[in-house]
């Protein structure tokens, strides 16, 4: 039995060494397989991240979508604006080209010229109507190309051919002008209102017989920035403002250079002081009507405007020929720009930017009278008592600009002082200058040692309440 039983135990344990034996060989494969498997899948994600896009992560997408927002909106630009622009601004070059040969050739008479002109603007607006529904942008600018050229084929045909008189010309433009601008308020698109407008100013010029009644002309001009005022009302169309503030006064101001004399100084000064406040009431108006703040550009305006203003004014007052008159138009000017900071302040008090404009040009005029008006050892006394008043005002109105104004004064006093006075200056001169502004400033740096913490923290606070006005 002993044996028998060895024998059993033996067998098994020989079964049991042949089991584990597959299960080992299994496990090999099974391993083998595994890694197979692993190796597959790790170049699977080796090519993955060669061909797939980077923007995966969310920042990577935000950025990918402003990408493809950015391109779409410089595409629709091209697209929508520039494209058709250019289209109608080559159209009418090939009209003209066209136009020109028949003429070199002597194919067609010049009222068959000028028949053909007026068909090719009479399609482009046939063609804006037609496609106004469905197109509008598209529609605006065809109007605009058709506008544009009946205004200088109607030019073309006073000023080459004379088929019609001064008086038709001048109507017909006018014509076209109004028609136009009601037209860009119904389309609602200031690229009509642009070319229209412009060309309406320049009738007086296209048509000019160099003796024309200089009140009619500007009476025309008038009429057309009372247009401007009303478009200004409806619409906040700066570019179109901008264009009117820059065509009346340099038509203004090369008339005063060309052809004005004493005799129109009653007529000169009514003119200026009209635009002056038309221009005025451009800016404003839809900005108080609607309730809004003034923009940059808005106060780039008033500034134009006021230098214009100024340049007038000098011009008409023959300011050249005399030191003592530009003083008192530097003077009056001052003055002006005092009062319409203050009444700015009053009844435009959100605006405080439109106030502190007026106060700087009201110190620099100021500080230019001076310069004009008096001479040596004055001049240093009145700029200095100038920059003591400028920065008492900056303390008592808690105001940074007008202490930064005064210190920038002091410093180019001192300058004058150093480099220009010192040659001329005799020695009790020399002696008063040199005390009077060194005591300045030094009573200047106490105050700020003494009350820094004070002005830093309305500085701060000037800053804070100007952002959040602004916003």
């Amino acid at each position: 039995m002993a044996l028998n039983e060895f024998e059993d135990l033996q067998q098994q344990v020989n079964e049991l060494s042949k089991q584990l034996q597959q299960a080992q060989a299994q496990l090999t494969l099974l391993h083998e397989k595994l890694d197979a498997v692993k190796a597959e899948k790790n170049l699977n994600e080796k090519t993955d991240n060669k061909t797939k896009p980077v923007f995966t992560t969310p920042q990577n997408l935000k950025k990918r979508s402003a990408l493809i927002t950015e391109h779409s909106a410089l595409e629709n630009f091209i697209g929508l604006k520039i494209i058709n622009l250019v289209g109608i601004i080559v159209l009418l070059i090939g009209i003209s080209i066209g136009v020109k040969y028949a003429i070199d050739k002597n194919l067609i008479t010049p009222l068959a010229r000028i028949i053909l002109a007026y068909n090719a603007s009479a399609g482009l607006f046939i063609l804006s109507i037609l496609l106004k529904k469905n197109y509008k942008g598209f529609s605006a600018i065809l109007f605009s190309g058709a506008m544009a050229s009946a205004y200088f084929t109607t030019y073309g045909a006073f000023t080459y051919y004379n088929l019609f008189s001064q008086t038709l010309c001048f109507i017909i433009m006018v014509i076209i002008a109004i028609y136009t601008a009601i037209q860009s308020l119904k389309y609602n698109r200031q690229i009509i209102a642009i070319p229209g407008m412009v060309g309406a100013y320049a009738i007086p010029l296209l048509i000019s017989t160099n003796h024309e009644n200089y009140v009619l002309l500007f009476s025309y001009i008038l009429v057309m920035n009372l247009g401007i005022l009303f478009i200004s009302f409806k619409r906040s169309w700066k570019i179109l403002n901008l264009l009117a503030l820059i065509i009346t006064w340099s038509i203004f101001n090369g008339w005063l250079l060309i052809k004005y004399n004493t005799a129109d100084k009653f007529y000169s000064l009514l003119f200026m002081c009209i635009y002056y406040v038309l221009f005025l009431l451009i800016d404003f108006v839809f900005s108080i009507t609607k309730k809004l703040q003034l923009t940059n550009q808005q106060f780039f305006h008033v500034l134009i405007n006021d230098f214009a203003l100024y340049i007038s004014l000098l011009s008409i007052f023959n300011a050249s020929s005399s030191s003592a008159v530009a003083a008192t138009v530097s003077g009056l000017c001052s003055i002006l720009f005092l009062v319409l900071a203050v009444a700015g302040n009053y009844f435009l008090s959100a605006e405080k930017m439109l106030h502190r404009l007026h106060c700087i040009e009201a110190f620099i005029l100021s500080v230019v009278f001076v310069s004009l008006q008096y001479s040596g050892l004055t001049i240093t006394m009145l700029w200095t008592l100038i920059a003591v008043v400028v920065f008492v005002l900056g303390i008592t109105l808690k105001t940074v600009w007008p202490r930064l104004a005064a210190m920038i004064l002091i410093g180019f006093t001192l300058m004058k002082l150093i480099f220009l006075d010192s040659i001329s200056f005799t020695a009790i001169q020399k002696i008063i200058a040199y005390l009077t502004i060194g005591t300045l400033l030094l009573i200047l740096s106490f105050f700020y040692q003494k009350f820094k913490q004070v002005l830093f923290n309305d500085e701060e606070k000037e800053i804070k309440t100007y952002r959040a006005n602004r916003k």
